[in-house]
């Protein structure tokens, strides 16, 4: 119960990541306020989930709309906190690994968590994957792996590996979609963002992300395309859907958390069957 209410709580302070940070604000001050009549937030208005749903989704001193995705949001980094934590929580309870190894595991791996889906909700919002966020996940995934490499089943050899193979790699597919095709393909912040998820995750892992982002932004776009998007394409004056633009960060983000929860649970099955 604990890490679902610690998961929900950062979820509301990443909603406001997803807000400020693109529009260059302080992420701790001012406190948070309604942004049409900009009345303060009080304490019992900014409970996760709960306050937007006791509110009817409306803001209590103008009635304007608040998105349902803020709530979303909020029980989604529940959810993802307590998946991420749960196959550490045998080897901690049971002192199969020490104390402080098992909770910087957890944490630091909640925190990445935590800002592949502000990076994903930006990108959605803004095709921009702020440097800010992105940047410092190299450093973080390699000191990590130094820290905890046998612990996480992620060296400092894979780490380093990771995060040249995928920022590099990365930045040649896009350096080759230019020059193919004569157009922008890949944003400079996927590159950096694929090397912070090489980094943490390690290179074993880039093929299986990679594929997962490419085939589920491919399965998003058909999708879009067909389900009452049909004129997509003519709507905004493209020769075809194929020049349609889209976020590819976000698709990045779902293979990386997919990849590290999926890893995790396979662990803990080939453990429990071997």
């Amino acid at each position: 119960m604990f890490i679902v209410l610690w998961g929900a709580l950062w979820g509301s302070f990443l909603n406001v990541v997803v807000y400020r940070v693109p529009a260059g604000l302080s992420v701790v001050h001012p406190r948070s306020r309604c942004p049409k009549c900009e009345t303060p937030i009080t304490w019992w208005q900014n409970i996760p989930v709960l306050s937007w749903a006791f509110l009817g989704g409306r803001c209590h001193t103008c009635k304007t709309w608040i998105s349902v995705r803020y709530p979303l949001v909020e029980a989604a980094m529940a959810v993802l906190a307590l998946a991420v934590a749960w196959p550490w929580l045998p080897g901690i309870l049971n002192g199969d690994v020490p104390l402080w190894q098992g909770v910087t595991g957890v944490l630091a791996e909640q925190a990445f968590v935590f800002v592949l889906l502000a990076i994903a909700l930006i990108d959605a919002d803004t095709f921009l994957v702020p440097d800010s966020l992105s940047l410092p996940l190299p450093i973080l995934g390699l000191g990590l792996a130094f820290a905890l490499g046998p612990v996480r089943g992620v060296t400092w050899q894979q780490s380093a590996a990771g995060a040249l193979a995928g920022g590099g790699g990365l930045l040649a597919v896009q350096w080759l979609y230019a020059v193919l095709t004569k157009r922008e393909g890949l944003g400079t912040g996927d590159v950096k963002l694929m090397a912070g998820i090489g980094a943490f995750l390690g290179v074993q892992a880039l093929p299986a992300v990679l594929l997962a982002a490419a085939v589920q932004g491919l399965l998003f776009v058909g999708g879009w395309a067909l389900v009452g998007r049909g004129k997509l394409a003519e709507d905004r004056g493209l020769a075809s859907i194929r020049h349609l633009a889209m976020p590819f960060g976000p698709f990045l983000a779902l293979g990386a958390v997919q990849w590290l929860l999926l890893f995790r649970m396979a662990g803990k099955l080939l453990a429990h069957w071997s």
